[in-house]
């Protein structure tokens, strides 16, 4: 009888052979961690290492982001830039992620003479509107009007807080926290 090549059914030099093509069975996979205590790497379906491994660290990452961007923005208010928010709980929301200052709360009822004086006294504007459909409304017509009035303005933060951090997952300020619990 011609053998290709070593009996599957006998362990062969040492080596072990198992019924499944030279893999070991799940089985026996987890026996040998119980018996040598390993308790890493946790093969699951499909093999490979447990896909929430590496989450935790991203979630450190995400929060070291946002930390940046708070220290960030306290520096430029404490320059003298002037944040717009549409209303109270963004302001509140920002508070809760440790931005410090008094926003400028906007709206279509406000008074725009008002805002004009302190966008014109301020070193440069930010622009922190929701991002809904009604925020990037107020959002274009703001840079709008301040670029036609030669007013410096900045989104930088707007995107970095609703596209790198929120993930476009977020649409409004105060959904901020829920992301940062998260990460957590």
């Amino acid at each position: 009888m011609r053998s290709d090549g070593p009996d599957r059914n006998n362990e062969v030099k040492g080596q072990p052979s198992y019924a499944t093509g030279g893999r070991p069975p799940q089985k026996e996979v987890w026996r040998s961690m119980l018996i040598e205590g390993i308790n890493e790497p946790k093969l699951v379906r499909g093999g490979g290492q447990c896909p929430c491994k590496g989450l935790k660290e991203k979630n450190i990452l995400e929060l070291e982001k946002l930390k940046e961007i708070v220290v960030s923005l306290n520096n430029e208010i404490e320059n003298g830039a002037l944040v717009i928010v549409e209303g109270p709980k963004d302001a509140k929301a920002l508070k809760e992620i440790g931005v410090r200052g008094r926003p400028y709360l906007y709206s279509h009822n406000s008074d725009h003479i008002e805002l004009f004086n302190r966008a014109i006294n301020a070193k440069k504007v930010i622009i922190l509107v929701d991002n809904d459909k009604e925020g990037k409304n107020i959002c274009k017509k703001l840079i709008s009007e301040f670029g036609s009035k030669g007013i410096k303005y900045d989104v930088w933060y707007r995107r970095q807080l609703y596209y790198k951090i929120g993930k476009s997952m977020i649409t409004h300020l105060e959904e901020l926290s829920s992301v940062i619990k998260k990460f957590e």
